[in-house]
């Protein structure tokens, strides 16, 4: 298993060498595996998790918490490749975080859509276009420390495929709930 720092070099060395579309692709190929991972749960199937829910413990988290986690997290990091494209930096919340209120799971996919369509548009907050892209300005996240605005993309894709692994796992334990 890679290391942190290895991942983090991952990030930037790919965010060095790949063109926008590559960074791009990486983040949306990623978000719709996330998307389709959530199609077709039931609110049972959300709310199920084998373990007592506890916000601290990404490990216990149901498949509504992962969803709740998205809703809150894709914007934080939209205004942060934004920001850091355009040579500014922005404050986020701390990792883990789940602001989003509780809501029944059809809102929540809703929702997961609605944050998903401005986090994969973000390139149209570039007014120079993605070949004018800040990469000095840099914000730091709490595992991966200093990422510029071609880095984070390439964290989410990353972040996304944990939770699409998690949830694909949840759906294969063998106590998971039939509807």
């Amino acid at each position: 298993m890679p290391s942190r720092d290895d991942i983090r070099q991952g990030f930037l060395h790919d965010a060095q060498t790949l063109a926008w579309d590559e960074i791009w692709l990486r983040m949306a190929q990623a978000r719709f595996a996330l998307i389709d991972s959530l199609q077709d749960v039931s609110q049972l199937q959300a709310d199920w998790s084998p373990q007592p829910i506890s916000a601290d413990d990404e490990s216990s988290w149901s498949i509504a918490e992962i969803m709740r986690h998205v809703v809150t997290a894709s914007p934080n990091v939209t205004d942060i490749i934004a920001a850091t494209a355009n040579g500014r930096t922005v404050e986020k919340g701390p990792p883990g975080q789940i602001v989003q209120p509780p809501a029944d799971v059809d809102e929540l996919r809703a929702k997961v859509t609605s944050v998903s369509e401005r986090l994969l548009n973000v390139a149209n907050a570039f007014p120079a276009g993605p070949d004018a892209i800040n990469t000095e300005v840099t914000v730091k996240h709490a595992f991966f420390g200093e990422l510029n605005a071609r880095a984070w993309p390439l964290f989410q894709a990353f972040h996304d495929g944990d939770h699409t692994r998690q949830i694909l796992a949840l759906k294969a334990h063998p106590n998971y709930p039939e509807a």
